[in-house]
């Protein structure tokens, strides 16, 4: 219509696009965007949405020009006596808000009467429509979609979505709650003021949403601002952290200290609101209107820690919460899951199984707290390479959740995809691919594509590709975590640099040496900014691009890289850890290169060494070590020795490879 009368309409961020049905937009979830004529809301046509235009969804099932009492048909049944929420699930719930602009008050005065009958009408179980609509209906989707997720690790670092993060539940609860409660307002700051009036949230609570709801308008207001468009993303970790890239800065919103505090106190909110809400949905009205939606216990503000990626203020936060109840197994086990990220592996075993012990005695075997502190021991033992006890673990954290939770459960996929892991490192590729398989399609059908569970498994099928030596696959897996990732956390963030280096890794054995030392040095950049020097990631970025160095013919870079990352490594787990042995492997290499036989030598003995005592003979490892010492010996003259150790890696390789097959 403005095209034909040429109508220029100020762009509001909507567009008229989804309304076209274009099957080519639809397959890429294209849904809001920038056109310059025209605008729809919430996407005219797009399938299960509640179009707000005048026309409907291109009258397939509706039409928005009507009278009072047929507009408001669309609330309960139709012509059919078919409930409209069941085959427009959202079309009721927006028509529920409305205001008057222009025009007849008295037809807005109808239409509102209309509504309060039809929301009175007898719908299911001894319960009215009103109060389906307001407790059941969308109420699921709607808690697991904007739930504030503090216990999700892949959340921590990420960036923010404004109106996903901060802005949509508490108006859609408010919502619920307005509309339960039989309150008629056109907006979210009436609806607080009159549902305080009413005793349904306290004063406290009232001043705290209010807080709440300005804050999260003006971040929106910013990032259109900032963006000159409707996006809404805002990185938490440029800033802290010091990337000082102008070029990034201008591609993603900083966030600044005090716009942290601010993301801070919304958290104190949200939390104790969300937990209300979904009590006072569930029949526990004093829930809600007994609180002032303050939550300042140590505990959250670990949490909220752990999201902003502020790791020494989480420690503290926790430890303190420890002292004042050592028998808390939930902050016993997040203290486990800091010191595993920190390499404090001992430490980190400690806690797990302090938690452990404690949920056993609560709860027994079968319970889902058990289950996560199996899972996070299991990883634990896997970053020891005690690999048969983290299989156990994992397999009895799997055996657990698929009891109580089935098949198709987000704790399902990740015990499949660290199972995966675990494989891989026992070599049975077979077993790992599996497992790592199954995890994805799981995640996928939960979550779809751009979700950080299906970026872990893609990671992880890539790292078991470029295991099998099918490089090109591993870059293919690589690439695909590294795009969705971007995404969710921008370019500077611990998931970047791991999608980095794996893809460096692939590339630097397909030779292709320039394009493995961008994407590791990238890797190591962003670790250094992360964690500082004495980290385990930041000791194999420094290998990585030590052994790219030693293949490019700078030795004395290389070994001062390799150097670097030994040094690291020895300092946070001794003597008698796998990262240690492939430290000292690398070395070896770059002294045999520089013609220091006795070195290499002395390096590539003490890797086999650990080999043997982590893995026993017959491993890929200890192959590598004897073809490695077989070439020494080799360049020594000491040909029977070279014979020798040649034997043992073809023997060794020869085992590992039909075991995997």
């Amino acid at each position: 219509m403005t095209t034909l009368i040429h109508l220029k309409v100020i762009n509001l961020g909507e567009t008229i696009l989804p309304a076209l049905n274009i099957p080519c937009l639809k397959a890429i979830d294209f849904f809001d965007g920038i056109i310059p004529r025209g605008f729809a809301f919430d996407g005219a046509g797009v399938e299960g949405k509640g179009c707000k235009t005048p026309f409907g969804n291109d009258g397939k099932t509706f039409e928005l020009i009507q009278t009072p009492e047929k507009m408001a048909q669309y609330i309960a049944k139709d012509e059919k006596g078919q409930w409209w929420h069941e085959k427009e699930p959202h079309l009721p719930m927006e028509l529920l808000t409305f205001t008057h602009l222009i025009g007849n008050t008295e037809l807005i005065r109808q239409y509102s009467e209309k509504l309060q009958e039809k929301l009175d009408v007898f719908y299911q179980e001894g319960a009215t429509l009103r109060q389906y609509l307001a407790k059941k209906h969308l109420v699921k989707a709607d808690m697991e979609a904007f739930d504030p997720g503090m216990d999700e690790l892949g959340r921590q670092g990420m960036l923010f979505k404004v109106k996903n993060d901060f802005y949509r539940f508490p108006h859609l609860a408010l919502d619920r709650l307005a509309l339960l409660k039989k309150v008629e307002a056109s907006n979210s700051f009436t609806r607080i003021e009159q549902l305080n009036r009413i005793g349904i949230i306290t004063a406290g609570a009232t001043g705290k949403l209010n807080d709440w709801m300005s804050i999260a308008l003006f971040m929106r207001l910013k990032t259109y601002f900032n963006y000159q468009a409707q996006q809404e993303m805002m990185n938490p970790l440029i800033k802290p952290f010091g990337f000082d890239d102008r070029v990034l800065i201008k591609k993603q919103l900083a966030l600044d200290h005090e716009a942290l505090e601010k993301i801070e106190r919304i958290y104190r909110i949200f939390i104790p609101f969300y937990q209300a809400v979904q009590d006072f949905l569930a029949g526990n009205e004093n829930s809600l209107n007994s609180s002032d939606l303050e939550d300042n216990s140590l505990e959250t503000q670990g949490s909220i820690a752990l999201r902003l990626f502020q790791y020494e203020k989480a420690e503290k936060c926790y430890l303190i919460a420890e002292k004042a109840n050592p028998r808390n197994s939930g902050v016993l086990s997040t203290l486990g899951i800091i010191y595993q990220d920190q390499g404090n592996l001992a430490k980190a075993a400690e806690y797990g199984h302090k938690a452990l012990a404690i949920d056993l005695k609560l709860f027994g075997e079968n319970h889902s707290s058990v289950a996560i502190d199996y899972n996070n021991l299991s990883q634990v033992y896997q970053e020891q390479y005690n690999l048969e006890k983290a299989a156990e673990y994992g397999h009895k954290a799997l055996a657990i959740d698929r009891k109580l939770f089935g098949e198709n459960h987000p704790t399902v996929a990740r015990e499949l995809n660290n199972l995966g892991i675990i494989y891989r490192e026992l070599e049975n590729l077979k077993e790992a691919i599996e497992y790592s398989a199954k995890a994805l399609i799981i995640s996928r059908k939960l979550f779809g594509e751009n979700h950080y569970m299906v970026t872990t498994h893609y990671n992880n099928l890539g790292t078991i590709y470029h295991k099998q030596e099918d490089f090109e696959k591993a870059i293919e897996y690589s690439k695909k975590a590294l795009t969705i990732n971007r995404k969710l956390y921008g370019d500077n963030h611990p998931t970047i640099a791991r999608d980095c280096s794996n893809l460096g890794l692939s590339y630097q054995e397909q030779g292709k040496l320039e394009k493995a030392f961008k994407y590791v040095e990238e890797a190591l950049a962003i670790g250094l900014k992360l964690f500082g020097e004495d980290h385990p990631t930041v000791a194999t970025y420094y290998n990585n691009l030590g052994t790219i160095y030693q293949e490019q013919g700078d030795l004395d870079k290389a070994a001062e890289y390799g150097n670097k990352a030994l040094a690291i490594d020895l300092k946070l787990y001794g003597e008698n850890h796998p990262n240690v042995a492939r430290d000292y492997n690398n070395l070896g290499a770059i002294h045999k290169n520089r013609r220091d036989l006795e070195k290499a030598f002395e390096c590539i003995q003490k890797a086999l060494a650990i080999d043997i005592e982590l893995y026993g003979e017959n491993h890929s490892n200890v192959a590598g070590d004897y073809r490695d010492l077989g070439a020494i010996y080799l360049e020594q003259g000491a040909l029977d020795k070279a014979l020798l150790y040649t034997k043992k890696f073809i023997e060794i390789s020869l085992k590992v490879h039909v075991a995997d097959a």
